[in-house]
């Protein structure tokens, strides 16, 4: 079997999607897995696409970002969540239990802002 570098392949693929539309990035998608066939390296798509990851990290500042809200997030502020986070997978999720604010997720980064959080935060800080 042949050896790859997977962080290479992941690189070339992120430089050849970016601005593209959907259409667009299906079809080289569609031609990059492909190539790897021809080649024989279809073996080595887990490894790439674990590199894609940080690859697109590195180039946007963050791969997954999630924010939890007690309730769904406006259109607007959807937008500008999205917009900050150019380049990232954004999932919202709705959380009735945290009453208000939210729980931002940053790849491996938690940003607690919920009344929930700083309730908890009080009562450890009254339990001292």
């Amino acid at each position: 079997m042949k050896k790859i570098n997977a962080r290479k392949f992941a690189l070339v693929l992120v430089e050849a999607v970016e601005g593209k539309t959907e259409k667009e990035m299906e079809k080289i998608i569609g031609e990059f897995i492909s190539y790897l066939s021809e080649q024989r390296l279809l073996a080595h798509w887990r490894e790439i696409v674990r590199s894609l990851d940080s690859v697109w990290k590195e180039k946007y500042g963050a791969a997954n970002v999630t924010i939890t809200s007690a309730h769904s997030l406006s259109e607007k502020s959807r937008k500008a969540l999205e917009k900050a986070a150019a380049g990232a997978e954004v999932i919202e999720l709705v959380d009735p239990e945290l009453i208000g604010g939210a729980i931002v997720r940053i790849d491996d980064r938690i940003f607690d802002s919920s009344i929930s959080g700083a309730l908890n935060s009080l009562k450890q800080t009254l339990v001292k």
